[in-house]
């Protein structure tokens, strides 16, 4: 809405090329930083790009004359998504060792479910409501991300001899 209403409909190719670079570079970038300085950093940085971008769309009025400003929250957008990408999976696999098939198939189940939810309501929402929502989904997700990386770090998660995560009515019961 913010590109077809403020540039026009034509504009609209040009700039998701610009998100796609920038998710593709990102994808290649991330990987090895992350090795570097660890995941919550890097976790930390897509939080904090999403999170500028949405409050910038909050009060920002959309006008022709911004272009520039459509392909920067576009191509940050991009560097966001590559790192939710790429990092979410390389996670799963850390924390769902041995499980990868079930986790990665139960992400994409929620994922999907996600699509079809805010498909499902893209005609039927205003889009400050649309921006609102993604705010509480990003600021939910990212705590729920905080508080495995927590536990994980702490050793609070048990892991058997195999080292999968106990699961947690295994751990009350004992």
């Amino acid at each position: 809405a913010y590109v077809s209403c403020g540039l026009g409909v034509h504009m609209v190719g040009y700039v998701l090329i610009c998100y796609g670079i920038c998710d593709v570079i990102g994808s290649i970038s991330f990987t090895p930083i992350v090795r570097k300085f660890h995941r919550v950093p890097v976790f930390l940085l897509g939080f904090a790009i999403n999170l500028s971008v949405i409050i910038t769309m909050m009060h920002w009025t959309p006008n022709p004359d911004d272009i520039a400003v459509f392909f920067i929250l576009a191509g940050l957008w991009g560097f966001a998504d590559a790192i939710w990408q790429t990092q979410i999976n390389a996670f799963y696999g850390v924390i769902f060792l041995g499980k990868s098939e079930a986790a990665f198939s139960n992400y994409r189940l929620w994922e999907s479910l996600g699509f079809i939810i805010a498909y499902a309501f893209s005609t039927v929402s205003c889009i400050d409501e649309k921006v609102i929502t993604l705010l509480v989904f990003l600021c939910t997700g990212f705590t729920g991300y905080l508080v495995i990386e927590i536990l994980e770090k702490f050793k609070i998660l048990k892991r058997d001899s195999e080292g999968n995560i106990i699961k947690i009515d295994k751990l009350i019961r004992g």
